[in-house]
């Protein structure tokens, strides 16, 4: 079984990305992060951030792009960055929730994912759907993420946030058995369900102080989850932004990863 790469969210650390891009990825690169996810927050010209991830030995583990992006007018540019980037994955992190009032909604969002992910094929490209704990709510007895997936094809990637789905009261375990074969990117996040009982912030522990189920999720992701890539994710004030995902990386050391 070969081991499974770990990426952090560039989300995690975006003050200090948005004062210097370079410097930060070079302390990522030294931390030990092998890749790194983005988002659509100003990003640098494709062939020099390229550039930059080639002198760190980072690869681009992803992108978090507005779901606007793919409109027809613009899918063509969308499409011309991110393959001179040398990025695979484009993920859509949130949809317009206020579009998502019916099943009908719901259903014509996961074709929409569909269309895209024909698309984007014929350019070796994946899109996906990122998990925010507004995706699991029931409207029309279903919910926008059960109908994503259950009728969606392979190439939409399941990008299950493991704590935004914990917190959202999803058997995040379960969820991963479901659906085999199509968390191709994971986003690894700590969540301590015992902690927002008592008032505090239940995502301020690090990976491996926290409560999920981290061997278990992490074997499903190795065997039949079709997992290429972690992507650890800390947005807790708890700790300061570079040292929550440092600490991240050595639980998951301490996990044997």
């Amino acid at each position: 079984m070969s081991k499974i790469p770990v990426a952090v969210q560039i989300y995690s650390v975006r003050q200090q990305f948005k004062l210097d891009p370079v410097a930060t990825l070079k302390e990522l690169a030294g931390i030990g992060y092998k890749g790194v996810e983005f988002t659509d927050h100003d990003p640098l010209p494709a062939r020099e951030l390229r550039a930059i991830l080639d002198d760190l030995d980072l690869d681009c583990a992803g992108w978090h792009v507005n779901w606007r992006k793919f409109d027809p007018s613009v899918m063509n540019e969308t499409i011309d960055y991110h393959a001179e980037l040398g990025n695979k994955y484009l993920i859509v992190p949130e949809l317009p929730m206020d579009e998502v009032k019916s099943h009908e909604d719901m259903k014509r969002w996961a074709h929409w994912l569909d269309a895209n992910a024909a698309t984007l094929a014929h350019h070796g490209m994946l899109t996906g759907y990122h998990g925010h704990g507004g995706c699991h709510q029931v409207v029309d007895g279903h919910t926008l993420w059960d109908t994503i997936f259950g009728s969606t094809g392979q190439n939409v990637v399941m990008q299950i946030d493991v704590g935004n789905s914990a917190g959202a009261g999803v058997d995040v375990v379960s969820e991963l058995r479901k659906h085999p074969g199509r968390a191709t990117t994971v986003h690894l996040k700590p969540y301590t369900p015992s902690l927002k009982a008592g008032g505090h912030d239940p995502y301020g522990p690090v990976i491996g102080k926290d409560e999920l189920d981290w061997n278990t999720i992490l074997n499903l992701c190795e065997t039949t989850a079709g997992t290429a890539w972690y992507i650890v994710e800390y947005e807790s004030e708890t700790l300061p932004a570079m040292d929550g995902i440092r600490r991240c990386l050595e639980g998951l050391r301490h996990l044997g990863r």
